[in-house]
């Protein structure tokens, strides 16, 4: 009798049916923000959005102890890369990043890139070609400001 009342209870657990949380309800984003993601604009959904932000590298060689001026002090802006990225509409990102360091002007990054699904992409333009890690990381992750050697021997970008 034991054992039929141990399986029912089992057999009731197991038929039962969970509890469901109550679902939030669907959250509006703000039009406008700035934070860590830069400035942000969007719609409600967050479908269209345009994102502004970017950063800089300076580069100053002063010497202190030259009486001769043999030596020439100089200021140099290494990086500087306004980043403008987005999404038009669920399927459709974009990225565009000048390089103005340097006193050149660069694309570094110009791409379109067609999301049907997650698991699925498909990026057409100028990006970062998937070799050398430290070529993948980012001039604001890396440690020093020049990157080793064996870095130039791996493509910067590839179109």
């Amino acid at each position: 009798m034991r054992t039929a009342t141990l399986a029912a209870a089992a057999t009731l657990a197991l038929t039962a049916s969970p509890l469901r949380a109550q679902e939030p309800a669907e959250k509006k984003l703000a039009p406008a923000s700035a934070g860590p993601d830069g400035f942000v604009l969007q719609n409600e959904s967050g479908d269209f959005r345009l994102q502004l932000r970017g950063y800089a590298q300076f580069d100053g060689r002063f010497f202190s102890g030259d009486e001769g001026a043999l030596a020439v002090d100089t200021f140099l802006l290494r990086r500087v890369r306004p980043i403008l990225q987005g999404s038009l509409g669920r399927y459709f990102d974009f990225s565009l990043m000048p390089d103005f360091g340097g006193g050149v002007a660069v694309l570094q990054d110009a791409y379109l890139e067609f999301k049907p699904s997650p698991k699925l992409r498909v990026r057409v333009g100028k990006y970062k070609a998937p070799v050398g890690l430290e070529r993948l990381q980012s001039a604001t992750a890396t440690s020093f400001v020049e990157r080793a050697f064996p870095t130039a021997l791996v493509p910067n970008r590839d179109v």
